[in-house]
């Protein structure tokens, strides 16, 4: 079974509906247009019928010389273009009009056939004889109307003429008052007919032209309507394949345009998505492979000076204690790594329940720079602290931000050669955060290396060397400090010009 396409629907739904609006306006509009023609023409035969019936009572009372009633009804009927019937007070037959038209009525009934003396004019006939009394008893009842003094008219098939006709009837009324017959005039319709059927080709040429010009327009509108739709077609089947980077074609701000525009960010965001996620399953298979790196060097150290003292290889026992020694640093750095892998996954955690309180940031500046200063001193490193004591509280975690300052003031000395310095400030800046900033003399580090200082594991010297007391993991928890407390930080440093770490904070009154 053939599948119409989304387009071909639209179009046919589309012209459907224009075709039975179309038809039902014709259908209407037809029988509106009968309907007030046969309604004017009931009028018009009604007013002349009027004044005719005046005619023929005043021919009555007065009859002119010379003249017939058979011939003044000739001549009215070539003027209505009507069969014209004169009835008496009794319902009998009492003159009809000869026109070219429909003839006398069935039966051979003939103008002027009526009353001896009445001026008939033609051959004389039973009225008995005639079809006509049975035939208008079809419409008895409305001459029952006329008869009482009031006019009547109807659109009927006629029961005489066999064919479609405007029947009026108009009482004849003597000077008197009474009423002394009636006229009824037969008007055949053909001539709405004709005219109808000249309105209904007309509106038929012009419906068709209007049926066709809609179909181009609509297709025009559709294949506007549906383009979009292919398009956004075409990008889901390409997202669908793994390809990102398709994009809907969006030309307008309707539905349709917004709906794409919601499909190409949808793109991006997967796109996107897709980056983090490859970004996030790297540093997994780096994780796992550092973990294993730091944990198998210890353990490897470990289980080998261990065998070697008890296998008994090593008899002197000062290699004996140098062996130990280096089984215990080891065992150290094993727990140090441990502990850092468990802080960072605390950190992690949403429910780890930290205490945030009003803190004095200069205060625990002054903290971090007293506990760090031994180990500047043994390093021959100058440890400066250029503290605002009028800076305004911030909202945080004191034992967090007292770990973090210690991890990138340790960072900043361990890396900072002998006779450099180390400057811990903190002020408060004109947009109004609180920025503390840890800036060094030391090596730097490479621009290449700056955008990865932060995730786990990361060393800027690739070797992983044990003799530098770390295994990656302090900027990583210094990271999550940071953003626990909704801090923003910047890296300047430059390879051997030392490096600038700016912390911002807001404080209690901003929050």
């Amino acid at each position: 079974m053939r599948r119409w396409s989304f387009q071909a629907k639209l179009v046919a739904a589309f012209m459907l509906v224009i075709t039975v609006v179309l038809v039902a306006i014709f259908w209407s509009a037809s029988l509106f247009i009968r309907d007030r023609m046969l309604s004017e023409k009931q009028q018009d035969l009604t007013q002349k019928g009027s004044e005719l019936a005046k005619k023929i009572a005043a021919y009555k009372e007065n009859p002119p010389p010379n003249t017939t009633l058979g011939n003044l009804l000739s001549d009215m009927d070539l003027y209505l273009d009507s069969r014209i019937w004169v009835l008496d007070a009794n319902r009998q037959p009492l003159a009809f009009s000869q026109g070219g038209h429909g003839g006398a009525p069935r039966g051979g009934m003939g103008m002027g056939m009526g009353r001896p003396g009445m001026g008939g004019g033609g051959r004389n006939q039973v009225a008995g004889d005639s079809p006509l009394p049975g035939a208008l008893r079809s419409f008895a009842g409305e001459l029952d109307t006329v008869y009482r003094g009031n006019s009547w008219s109807k659109t009927i098939v006629h029961p005489v003429y066999e064919e479609q006709m405007v029947v009026v009837g108009v009482p004849i009324r003597l000077s008197n008052g009474k009423i002394d017959g009636i006229v009824v005039i037969n008007s055949p319709v053909v001539a709405v007919n004709d005219f109808l059927r000249h309105i209904y080709w007309f509106i038929g040429l012009g419906a068709l032209a209007g049926i066709l010009l809609s179909f181009l327009v609509i297709q025009l509108l559709t294949r506007s309507l549906v383009r979009p739709l292919q398009s956004m077609q075409s990008t889901t089947g390409a997202m669908a394949k793994g390809d990102y980077s398709a994009r809907v074609q969006v030309d307008s701000n309707d539905e349709l345009g917004r709906l794409g525009s919601s499909i190409n960010q949808l793109a991006e965001d997967l796109g996107q998505f897709m980056l983090e996620s490859a970004k996030t399953e790297k540093l997994r298979r780096d994780f796992i492979a550092n973990v294993s790196h730091e944990l198998r060097t210890p353990l490897t150290i470990i289980r080998g000076y261990s065998e070697a003292i008890i296998d008994g290889t090593v008899d002197d026992q000062a290699q004996i204690d140098n062996f130990l020694q280096m089984v215990r640093d080891e065992a150290v750095r094993l727990e140090r790594l441990i502990k850092s892998l468990l802080e960072l996954s605390k950190l992690q955690t949403a429910d780890a329940g930290y205490n945030f309180v009003s803190l004095d940031l200069a205060e625990i500046l002054q903290h971090v720079g007293q506990m760090m200063l031994p180990l500047a001193q043994t390093k021959q490193i100058t440890l400066r602290l250029e503290l605002d004591e009028n800076a305004p509280k911030i909202e945080g975690d004191r034992d967090r931000l007292v770990q973090l300052l210690l991890i990138l003031t340790d960072n900043a000395v361990k890396y900072t050669p002998s006779g450099g310095a180390v400057t811990l400030s903190l002020a408060q800046t004109k947009t109004g955060v609180l920025r503390c900033s840890i800036q060094d003399t030391g090596v730097g580090i490479p621009a290449e290396d700056l955008p990865y200082i932060w995730e786990r594991f990361y060393k800027v010297d690739k070797s992983h060397r044990p003799d530098d007391g770390g295994a990656g993991l302090g900027l990583a928890i210094a990271r999550q400090i940071i953003d626990l407390h909704k801090a923003t930080v910047k890296v300047v440093s430059e390879l051997g010009s030392g490096s600038l770490i700016q912390l911002d904070f807001q404080t209690a009154t901003a929050i």
